[in-house]
C-alpha cells in the first residue's frame, strides 16, 4: 500500500510540474493571469468605455484603463463612442501594473458647420430621414429635393444618392440640394 501511495504522489508531482511548464509560455492560469504573474490584455475593440473598463479590471490589471493620451489608430473602425484601437495589443501577456490605453472614436464636429462625414450619413436615407438628420446637426437652411440626372447604381429608388455641398462641408444655415433616385416605373 505504501508503494502505491508513493507512486501516486510522484505522479501528482510530475503532473503539476508539467502544468507549470505549459502555463509559463503564456497560457492563462485563471482570471487572465499567467503562471509568470502577468495578465492577458483583453480585446477592447468595438466595446463601450464602460464595457472595456470592466474587462480590464476582470483581467487583473491594477490600474484603470485610460483614454487621455492619443493612441495611434490605423484602419480602425469608426463607430461613435466605441473603442477603435488599444495599446497594448489584445492577447499580449503584460505585468498587471501596465496601463491599458484606448481610443474612443468621436467623429469630427465643428461648431456652426456640418462636416463631410455627417453629410455622408445622409446617403441611402429617405428625404424625410435626411431632413431629420440635418436638423439633429443644427441645420436650419433651405433643403431642396431633386431627382438625380441619371439612375445611380447601388442607390435605391426614392433614396438620397448625393448632394451639392463643397468637399469641406457646409454651414448650418446654408441651403442644400439632396439628389434622390427617381422611383422605378
Amino acid at each position: 500500500m505504501k508503494a502505491l501511495l508513493a507512486l501516486a504522489a510522484s505522479l501528482v508531482t510530475a503532473c503539476s510540474s508539467l502544468l507549470d511548464v505549459s502555463t509559463s509560455s503564456g497560457a492563462t492560469a485563471g482570471h487572465g493571469a499567467t503562471a509568470s504573474g502577468e495578465v492577458v490584455v483583453p480585446d477592447l475593440i468595438g466595446k463601450s468605455p464602460d464595457e472595456a473598463a470592466a474587462l480590464v479590471a476582470r483581467a487583473g490589471f491594477t490600474s484603470p484603463m485610460e483614454s487621455s493620451r492619443p493612441v495611434e489608430c490605423v484602419d480602425a473602425p469608426t463607430i461613435e463612442g466605441k473603442i477603435n484601437c488599444q495599446d497594448p495589443a489584445p492577447g499580449r501577456a503584460v505585468k498587471p501594473y501596465t496601463i491599458v490605453q484606448v481610443n474612443v472614436y468621436q467623429p469630427t464636429r465643428i461648431a456652426g458647420a456640418i462636416v463631410r462625414s455627417q453629410l455622408a450619413a445622409l446617403i441611402g436615407k429617405t428625404p424625410a430621414q435626411a431632413r431629420a438628420a440635418l436638423a439633429t446637426y443644427g441645420h436650419d437652411g433651405h433643403v431642396t429635393v431633386e431627382p438625380t440626372a441619371r439612375d445611380v447604381p447601388d442607390c435605391a429608388a426614392g433614396r438620397v444618392c448625393g448632394f451639392d455641398v463643397p468637399e469641406s462641408g457646409m454651414g448650418i444655415h446654408d441651403a442644400i440640394t439632396l439628389y434622390v433616385n427617381p422611383p422605378v416605373e
